[in-house]
């Protein structure tokens, strides 16, 4: 059962109509499927996410169709001042476990595609035109699911060495690396940043109740001052109490730098972008 398109914010639902409806004009019979997901399909306030929307297509776009399309983003995020965090992935693609690359941007490929796999299986997504997950997508092994969860920690590893503390991302890896552990202990990957961040209140030592608790204020727009000089002081401490509660922690050689979440030098998606 997935959620329905009335369940999440208006502000949402405008925008991503806009969004299929302009698909529909551009693309044709080639728009196989498409499906809102992530924080803002989770009961996230207006605010509290970028539109993370996956598109399925039957072929490539030729380079009008992708000038179109990108016309189209810029348009409702003028109009309705959302963000778009949309992905464009060939149906053969999607058919397979191997991350699939962006439909237009091939530099690009999507290193949490069991974890996304995952969370439409399991109804964590608003259709918005043809095809189910479940006619497109197999289930992720739990091989898969662990090389994600891995990428998402160094994701957040990544931020720490660059001395990137702004509270956004200190919420995300404080409420994404406690979503990690919760997947370690429970081996259940399909739980939002705020069930995340509450499971933390219950389990984790009380030593990081306090920045569980800035990050679900946070998460939900509502952070004081003294929250966000909190989130920027735990954020190390905390991602560094993830790694070492994984089952077999790697230790990083000092000075060693995580490696990227898209791996060389390819840009991938932000990892974990599910509710």
């Amino acid at each position: 059962m997935s959620i329905q398109l009335d369940e999440i914010p208006e502000s949402a639902q405008i925008a991503w109509l806009r969004l299929r409806d302009g698909l529909r004009a551009i693309l044709g019979d080639d728009l196989v499927a498409m499906w809102a997901h992530g924080g803002m399909t989770a009961g996230g306030p207006p605010r509290s996410a970028d539109l993370d929307t996956y598109v399925i297509l039957a072929r490539r776009p030729d380079p009008l169709a992708v000038e179109r399309i990108e016309a189209a983003h810029d348009a409702i995020t003028r109009q309705h001042g959302v963000e778009w965090d949309a992905w464009y992935v060939l149906a053969d693609d999607a058919r397979g476990p191997e991350p699939p690359r962006h439909a237009f941007r091939e530099e690009r490929r999507d290193t949490s595609w069991a974890l996304h796999r995952a969370h439409w299986l399991a109804g964590r997504y608003v259709p918005l035109h043809g095809s189910a997950p479940s006619d497109l997508v197999p289930p992720p092994t739990r091989a898969e699911l662990a090389t994600d969860l891995g990428r998402e920690l160094e994701h957040l590893e990544r931020h720490v060495v660059e001395g990137d503390t702004n509270p956004y991302e200190a919420t995300y890896a404080i409420l994404n690396g406690s979503r990690i552990l919760h997947a370690v202990e429970t081996g259940d990957v399909v739980l939002s940043k705020r069930e995340a961040g509450a499971w933390a209140l219950e389990h984790l030592p009380a030593r990081w109740q306090p920045a569980i608790e800035a990050a679900l204020r946070a998460y939900d727009a509502a952070a004081t001052p003294d929250d966000v000089r909190l989130l920027a002081g735990e954020m190390a401490g905390f991602v560094a109490m993830v790694r070492d509660r994984l089952p077999h922690p790697t230790p990083r050689p000092a000075g060693a730098l995580p490696r990227w979440s898209g791996g060389d030098d390819e840009e991938a998606i932000r990892p974990a972008n599910a509710p």
